[in-house]
């Protein structure tokens, strides 16, 4: 009875701990709009505060609430579990249910429309990779990475015939680009971590990738052009199925403003663009992971009061 009661501590713990974080996230994510900094860091900023949430509730969860209850709860008697802790514990299982069915279903849409598309499709013989790029029937949209687990790109016999050999190695890049970020598996992930009012941020961050994929792919004033050229071309291109979740597709964004930044772009400003990488958190990683070490028996003592006053 203990240990089913020590789950239901945790998840109880879990909910609440996500339900204010996002809702936190949802509430201030807005000033995070960085002029001088590279979109490839804007969009891992972006997706950091999205999935914070998710992150930061399952660590203290599991390196906090579940020491605290096991250390520290009394064991001499089993003790009754309040309608707030039962309520609490069933939307905490209905809510991992919920992200576990949204995921399910974008992955099996995916997979449903992906197998669709490829039936047929030959390798793009116009393209050195053509283990991953595929010239697919019509019917298709125009260029699209998809997949999650083996992306591939996706290129429509529209476009080929529209674009130049020019404008379609630099479209390729662009999809490429999208791929090395895994950004297929990122929006996969973001299903898996719902909670109202977070579109908003979501699109910021496609945006952001969008613009974060042009800069990787454009190298010089020509590649620049071209990409802008394509773009104008495939949106003028008749709308077809709406390709899944777990797609990239290259008419996407605001084309306005890509299509802007591509026409003005510039070597110089592209350099001067800030990049925050990675390794600046692990100095805050450390010195928090430190004092979490050295203090650990407060801080769980800490926990298991607060998490009793919350859950009981």
């Amino acid at each position: 009875m203990l240990a089913l009661h020590g789950i239901a501590f945790a998840l109880n713990c879990f909910a609440l701990l996500y339900c204010l974080l996002s809702a936190l996230v949802a509430a201030t994510w807005h000033p995070l709009k960085p002029l001088q900094v590279a979109q490839q860091s804007v969009a891992s900023i972006l997706f950091g505060v999205r999935v914070f949430p998710l992150i930061m509730s399952a660590i203290i969860t599991l390196a906090l609430v579940v020491p605290s209850f096991q250390l520290l709860e009394p064991r001499s008697a089993v003790q009754r579990m309040g309608w707030t802790s039962l309520m609490l514990g069933g939307c905490a299982l209905l809510l991992i249910a919920y992200a576990s069915l949204r995921v399910i279903s974008a992955q099996t849409r995916t997979t449903r429309v992906v197998t669709r598309w490829l039936e047929g499709a030959l390798p793009l013989k116009a393209n050195p990779d053509s283990t991953v790029t595929f010239q697919s029937r019509l019917g298709t949209p125009p260029l699209t990475l998809i997949g999650v687990w083996h992306p591939r790109v996706l290129v429509s016999e529209s476009t080929i015939g529209l674009l130049s050999h020019n404008e379609l190695r630099i479209a390729l890049k662009h999809e490429f680009e999208h791929m090395k970020s895994h950004d297929n598996l990122k929006k996969l992930i973001f299903r898996l971590c719902p909670f109202p009012g977070m579109t908003e941020l979501e699109s910021a961050w496609a945006q952001a990738s969008e613009l974060a994929a042009d800069d990787a792919a454009v190298s010089n004033q020509s590649d620049a052009v071209d990409l802008a050229s394509a773009l104008v071309k495939l949106s003028r291109l008749v709308p077809v199925e709406a390709a899944p979740v777990c797609a990239m597709g290259f008419v996407a964004g605001s084309l306005i403003q890509r299509i802007s930044r591509l026409l003005a772009w510039d070597e110089a400003g592209k350099a001067r663009r800030v990049r925050i990488r990675a390794w600046f958190v692990i100095p805050f990683a450390v010195a928090i992971s430190l004092f979490v070490t050295i203090a650990y028996s407060p801080v769980l003592i800490i926990t298991h009061s607060v998490t009793n006053w919350f859950v009981r």
